[in-house]
This record gives structure tokens, sequence and C-alpha cells, in this order.
């Protein structure tokens, strides 16, 4: 099923968004920001340093909080690589795209990089995602990372 270029642009403009609300600070209101990307039913599921899904927008609001809480995410900046949107109905939607991250500590510069795999549902004329998948590629520095989530029953808040 091929997309019209307006479904493929609303769809590429939910992913740079994507990127731009996750680099936001932690306050509700980008927490809101962030959410009003997705389906209220959503899921995503983190394959990195542990595996877990979270669903709806109490499970998404969870994954803002414990990137903003537990990781130096100020640090970070999020931007996205390659992407290739299919369209599988006339409402619906399969999305492969690269994740990058940049960032800094300890003085020592850091590339992180995965990709998601997504599904779109298109209702009432817009595009989000209804599910999300988050691996990270085989040279992603998980020793890195490993610190911050030692301590994240420390640095955990809620916004």
């Amino acid at each position: 099923m091929e997309l019209s270029i307006s479904d493929k642009f609303a769809i590429f403009e939910q992913l740079s968004l994507h990127q731009c609300y996750i680099d936001n600070d932690p306050s509700r209101t980008s927490v809101e920001k962030y959410l009003s990307l997705y389906w209220p039913e959503a899921t995503f599921t983190v394959h990195d340093l542990r595996s877990q899904t979270f669903t709806g927008f109490e499970g998404l609001k969870n994954l803002y909080d414990y990137a903003h809480s537990v990781f130096p995410i100020s640090k970070w900046s999020h931007s996205m690589g390659w992407f290739e949107i299919t369209g599988i109905s006339e409402t619906k939607a399969s999305v492969q795209w690269r994740w990058i991250v940049n960032w800094k500590e300890d003085k020592e510069g850091v590339v992180s990089t995965g990709t998601y795999t997504d599904v779109f549902e298109k209702r009432n004329d817009k595009w989000k995602p209804i599910e999300r998948i988050s691996d990270i590629d085989p040279n992603w520095p998980g020793h890195l990372f490993q610190p911050f989530v030692d301590k994240q029953d420390q640095t955990f808040k809620a916004s």
C-alpha cells in the first residue's frame, strides 16, 4: 500500500517532534507535549540495559520521567538518521528509523545509536504511533549508562 506524500510527511513530522520533545526539560508541560505524540493505548518497548514495555499515557509518562531523572538527558541531543515509511493500509503504517544520541560525559564525547520499529495509525486525519520498539545497536556504550541505572533508586523522580 503506497501512502500519499502528505501522509508520509505527517509521520515524518511525528518522528522529528519525538526527537525534539524527548530533549525537553522534565516538567509536566514537557511530559504532556511528549504524550501528545502517542495514541492513549500506545505501547513503547525498550531493549537496552533492560527490556520493558510501557503502556498507555501512564506508562509513557513513567518512561519519560525515568529518562529525565535517571540519565543526564540535559546533556544529550537526540536526532534521527535514516527512516523508511511503508503503508500497511490507508490507516496503518510501518516505520523503521534510526535514533542517534550525542552527549558528553567526563570530557568524553559519546554517540549512541539504535533503531525504532513503529506501527502508526491514522485516526481523524492524525498519524500517531500505536506501537514503538527501541533496540540498541551492538556498538551501544552500555558501560557508560550502567552507573546511572545502578543509581536509579536514588535519582528517579516523577513529574
